[in-house]
């Protein structure tokens, strides 16, 4: 049967070499980190842009839906003819009070 030894943990000192290079470690990781954050925020502030473009267009999407469901009466089709187009009804008499010269 193997004995356990029980030992002290010894600090040696290390080479100027290794401190150096924990300490550049360090740095790099500490500007790593900073980096990060920073990309993190931009990327949650495009986020939280696209979510607010998103609702103006799914708001859009509802009113035009609303459009489409309406196509069946003949006066929601002369309205938006009217509105969107500029067009008129045959029947109706169109007087330019502004002639262009």
């Amino acid at each position: 049967m193997k004995e356990k030894r029980k030992g002290k943990v010894v600090l040696r000192a290390s080479s100027p070499v290794l401190k150096i290079l924990v300490i550049v470690l360090i740095l790099f990781s500490t500007a790593t980190l900073v980096a990060l954050s920073w990309v993190h925020g931009a990327i949650q502030a495009e986020t939280e842009e696209m979510r607010g473009e998103a609702a103006a267009l799914e708001h859009a999407n509802e009113d035009l839906q609303g459009k489409i469901d309406n196509y069946d009466a003949v006066n929601s089709v002369r309205q938006i003819a009217r509105e969107e187009l500029g067009l008129v009804d045959p029947d109706d008499i169109l007087i330019d009070v502004n002639p262009a010269e």
